[in-house]
């Protein structure tokens, strides 16, 4: 695994942004990321879709050597880390988390994630909930106006850029969308689609592809 890292200060914090869809908080020992939707290829196949049951074990796999390649002592998880019920691909997060008994995972529950708390305990989440304040930092699912005035770290979109090429093609990546107080993070699960329209104005999109990033106004 290829991890390229872009530095970035935010709310006076430097925060890592890395090429695996995650920000790395050193200051706080944290792993920062959003939207695994466990089950979300299990739906697709039991719908008709014959997508392959390694998606999420990939995604999996990727967190697990995050982690282990930061030491992370935490996980927040900004949403949707469930797409749909009890399934097998939400077990796979549950084995993650006993493989790093000293990471206090946690999750701030968005709209996928329909468990009760009860439930999302027995997988290994050490905490949840609907918005939580680190230091600075808010963190959020959703981003609404009501949070205007804080510093703020959301999902829920899955941007992405669209460039165009000298071929009169375009090119889609993932991105980061990062504005004076508000970042966007990327989904993390390699099976979601790009938003590349809903981007707040005066935003900078840090777009990322295997070997880099590059900057978007």
């Amino acid at each position: 695994m290829n991890i390229v890292e872009q530095d970035l200060i935010f709310s006076g914090e430097n925060l890592i942004l890395t090429n695996q869809r995650i920000i790395y908080w050193p200051e706080e020992d944290t792993l920062i990321l959003s939207d695994l939707h466990l089950g979300k290829a299990a739906h697709f196949r039991k719908h008709g879709i014959a997508l392959p049951k390694q998606v999420a074990e990939r995604d999996i796999e990727r967190l697990a050597k995050l982690i282990t390649h930061y030491a992370a002592k935490q996980v927040v998880i900004t949403g949707d880390l469930v797409h749909a019920g009890a399934n097998k691909e939400v077990e796979l997060f549950a084995s993650l988390t006993l493989q790093f008994p000293e990471t206090a995972f946690i999750l701030i529950k968005g709209n996928h994630d329909r468990f009760i708390d009860k439930k999302l305990s027995a997988i290994g989440l050490h905490a949840v909930y609907s918005i939580w304040n680190m230091g600075p930092i808010c963190f959020t699912h959703q981003y609404t106006r009501e949070l205007a005035d804080k510093w703020t770290i959301s999902g829920h979109l899955h941007p992405g850029v669209r460039v165009q090429l000298p071929t009169k093609k375009y090119l889609r990546c993932p991105c980061y969308v990062v504005t004076e107080k508000q970042i966007i993070l990327p989904a993390f699960s390699l099976f979601t689609g790009l938003d590349t329209w809903s981007i707040p104005e005066n935003a900078t999109c840090y777009a990322f592809f295997e070997d880099g990033f590059f900057k978007v106004g």
